[in-house]
């Protein structure tokens, strides 16, 4: 399906703004029968599992892909993942969690840190990172279950914290109480946090980890099940979805452009190309 114009211009908004943040929250992506699809899927593969008290699955695409394949081709964030790194997008890893409750003392407790991929700001300019994170959140985030925490603009600013700080709330902190079903898209570069939970109750999230298709991946994209879904992106000429598991076909001529556009102009016209070129 083709964006409107108000749409396309969301998304120009969010790049805008992503650009200078790090960050940007996309609301209610997820209605409440898929968040309460998300959280049986934790349940049954926990279940499943060797150890009962597992709270942190890999992997989950070729565990559960019925359930979690929506989540990493969702259109929308796919789409703004192309925006920001270009047709080169690849599914690092895909993780279903559910944090089990600390004792209330340690409430607002933290653990600052930068993505996978990252590397420290050698300039306030803005650069295209490496790989990003869509985390979803399957409650809201109160005070009790635990907000994140933002830096933001620490993807451009060559600063780091001090190793004993980095348990402890920042002066330029931003906390986000993301809603059950909002997406937060972050750039690797970005300093940020989760807090303690301390509800009482599981906090339950997952994350979508894209990085550039050439770098490694950490999940492995091998299985049947993720194969059988390579096989068929293959038969649609879905070089979109092949390229999420590890599969690109177009890199190579890509790679070697000439690069005598803007980054921003090419990628529009391969992602579109890429688009064009799907059967049915």
């Amino acid at each position: 399906m083709e964006q409107t114009k108000a749409q396309q211009s969301t998304l120009e908004e969010r790049y805008s703004a992503f650009k200078k943040d790090g960050y940007t929250v996309f609301e209610s992506v997820y209605d409440d029968e898929t968040i309460r699809s998300f959280k049986e899927t934790f349940h049954r593969l926990q279940d499943n599992g060797i150890d009962p008290q597992q709270w942190w699955f890999a992997n989950t695409c070729e565990m559960a892909p019925k359930q979690m394949l929506p989540a990493v081709t969702n259109p929308l964030i796919l789409d703004f993942a192309e925006k920001v790194m270009g047709p080169f997008v690849q599914l690092d890893n895909l993780t279903l969690a559910g944090f089990p409750s600390a004792s209330p003392e340690n409430r607002g407790k933290t653990g600052w840190h930068r993505d996978r991929w990252a590397n420290w700001p050698l300039t306030e300019d803005y650069t295209s990172p490496l790989s990003v994170n869509a985390i979803s959140y399957l409650q809201d985030l109160t005070e009790e279950y635990g907000p994140l925490r933002v830096i933001p603009g620490s993807h451009r600013m060559p600063v780091g914290i001090p190793t004993e700080e980095r348990g402890k709330p920042h002066q330029d902190e931003l906390v986000l109480y993301v809603k059950a079903g909002d997406v937060v898209f972050t750039h690797n570069g970005l300093i940020h946090s989760g807090t303690q939970n301390t509800s009482g109750k599981i906090r339950y999230f997952f994350s979508v980890y894209y990085n550039k298709t050439w770098l490694k991946h950490t999940d492995n994209h091998s299985g049947p099940n993720v194969q059988r879904i390579v096989s068929e992106a293959r038969s649609r000429n879905d070089h979109r979805t092949m390229r999420l598991f590890g599969v690109d076909e177009r890199l190579q001529a890509r790679a070697n452009s000439g690069f005598l556009d803007t980054d921003e102009e090419m990628w529009a016209k391969w992602a579109a190309a890429d688009k064009a070129a799907i059967k049915g």
